[in-house]
């Protein structure tokens, strides 16, 4: 029998953080490709505020 009084996990701070770290920066990468390519997409559709086409 075991006296040992540690949790059973044994938690990886720094990979929990790298992983944390990842995720972030993905999400972060995905939202700026997305906000400079919104005027190319808005010239392509024919968008705008008024939502009246350009011709």
């Amino acid at each position: 029998m075991s006296t040992d009084n540690r949790p059973a996990v044994d938690a990886r701070p720094r990979a929990s953080l790298a992983v944390a770290m990842l995720g972030f920066f993905v999400v972060a990468l995905d939202a700026q490709i997305v906000n400079v390519a919104l005027p190319a997409i808005r010239n392509d559709l024919g968008g705008g505020l008024s939502g009246r086409n350009g011709s």
